[in-house]
């Protein structure tokens, strides 16, 4: 279910303004009561990667939302205006995923992507407490020495998690970073800039977090958007590995399937096995050049190294097309372009999201939740077997945070019009959990990209989903959506050499 993302993940194309003032005054003249506090003021932003005529706000919330008092929490706020003068007062929020990356780092792609919405509608982008611009809980600690042995070899290290921990705890109380607040959080930035109700669309974590703001604000939300399914009741990493599996098995059939790649790599079923048996044994040690500096280096590929690598490869739908390959060389004794990947991967490899929000997030909504009798059926037969649940488990158990209530496991239900979009060879978040989910969602539409690893990167076509988007929204209603351009989606070549 919840991932590290190389990047902001989505719909293809996710990649302050004279006047916009007078349009949210607007709103509030019109409704006074959701104001819940002072408006933010809304003034040019300073980043230069956000569209140009983007506005950014500061708002500060409690830490501790029950108690309503200490610390305060500054939320980067950043509104991108409609363009038209017959502006509707619903915008279009997005949520990213990770947990923990910025929402706020994607209004550049989300504003070309929606640009027929964007005639009416603003887009709101929040980050949430403990991310991007709203105080992150980074954990140097973890980023800093980080080498590409420590990322095939573990997941987060307990002793440098505890480091983290230690270190935050003297002013943060980490406690205090769920959804249920981050949600909460926004629902009042809604509130105070006017907003009467909003479209949301989440991706991974980000369809989380949408599904908890559904069932927390419910009268907030007018139409809502999923992508890559996390449930509430997903308990990560407990079915990583089965997931993972499905995804590998789906990509060597679908290359059984196809000429070109069966013909290179006739006998793919049994050499994706070999190499993992081989790494098992005993670690391959792979000799490389470092391009930048010219100096050797050694790798070490273990099976749980191996098996980091594939997994992440098959979150990128680009990337898992190059598995076949890779492994066919490995099989034949080619160790290094292996290596290579893994390299590049351990470069990208760690999270954009901050380290602490990401252990705050799992550690209290998941992780608890597992019960050690569920390990042993949940890994068997699957090539990353129990070591990403043994190493989230000792970072878990670091990071010493509460669990929520037991509740907040129950599947979310809703009346309001949402469009769950499934992808087929998805890794961490398969087809079936978006489908599980949506059966609680009564006015929901199901559509299932095949191709599709965890992201929709690499595919031809994927103009189709933003297009979707933005007739939900337009219309009010996920009924009436005409699919049919989904089957029209399709993935470049195998490569083969």
């Amino acid at each position: 279910m919840i991932l590290e993302q190389k990047g902001p993940q989505g719909l293809k194309g996710l990649k302050g303004r004279k006047g916009v003032l007078d349009v949210l005054c607007v709103f509030w003249v019109l409704s006074p009561g959701l104001l819940s506090a002072e408006p933010p003021a809304l003034r040019p932003c300073a980043d230069p990667a956000l569209p140009k005529d983007a506005r950014c706000a500061t708002y500060e919330v409690f830490e501790n939302r029950a108690a309503k008092t200490g610390r305060k929490i500054p939320l980067r706020v950043a509104v991108v205006p409609a363009l038209g003068k017959d502006r509707l007062p619903d915008p279009v929020v997005f949520f990213n995923g990770g947990p923990g990356n910025s929402s706020v780092r994607v209004a550049r792609g989300l504003a070309q992507a929606l640009a027929p919405l964007r005639q009416r509608r603003d887009i709101l982008l929040v980050d949430f407490r403990g991310t991007g611009g709203s105080a992150p809980l980074e954990c140097p600690e973890l980023l800093g020495s980080g080498s590409v042995q420590e990322w095939l070899d573990s997941y987060r290290p307990s002793d440098k998690v505890r480091a983290c921990h230690e270190r935050l705890s003297r002013t943060v109380d980490l406690a205090q970073y769920t959804t249920d607040n981050a949600v909460d959080d926004v629902d009042e930035v809604r509130a105070a800039l006017g907003y009467p109700r909003l479209n949301l669309a989440g991706s991974s974590y980000g369809s989380r977090a949408v599904l908890v703001y559904l069932r927390r604000h419910p009268e907030s939300v007018r139409t809502a958007l999923l992508e890559g399914v996390a449930r509430t009741y997903d308990r990560g990493p407990l079915f990583f590995a089965r997931t993972a599996q499905g995804a590998l098995d789906a990509l060597v059939a679908e290359c059984a399937e196809d000429a070109g790649c069966a013909g290179a790599f006739p006998h793919l079923k049994d050499e994706v096995t070999a190499v993992f048996d081989r790494a098992g044994r005993e670690p391959v040690t792979v000799g490389l050049v470092d391009s930048k500096t010219g100096e050797g280096r050694e790798v070490r590929l273990s099976r749980s190294g191996v098996a980091q690598v594939v997994r992440y490869m098959l979150y990128e739908s680009d990337w898992a097309l190059e598995i076949p390959r890779l492994l066919h060389q490995a099989a034949q004794g080619d160790w290094k372009p292996l290596a290579e990947k893994a390299v590049a991967m351990a470069g990208l490899g760690r999270s954009q999201a901050p380290d602490g929000y990401y252990l705050s997030i799992t550690c209290s909504e998941d992780v608890p939740f597992i019960r050690d009798e569920e390990i042993a059926p949940a890994v068997a037969g699957t090539f990353l077997g129990d070591f990403r649940i043994r190493q989230q488990r000792e970072a878990c158990a670091a990071w010493n945070v509460p669990k929520v209530p037991a509740g907040y496991l129950e599947p979310v239900a809703s009346d309001v019009p949402v469009l769950v979009v499934n992808h087929g060879r998805d890794p961490v978040t398969p087809a079936s959990d978006g489908e599980e989910a949506a059966r609680t969602l009564r006015h929901s539409r199901t559509i299932l990209v095949p191709y599709a690893g965890h992201s929709t990167d690499g595919l031809e076509g994927t103009e189709c989903l933003d297009a979707l988007w933005v007739k939900l929204v337009e219309d009010g209603s996920a009924d009436r959506l005409d699919t049919s351009c989904v089957a029209k989606i399709r993935r470049p070549a195998f490569p083969l050499k």
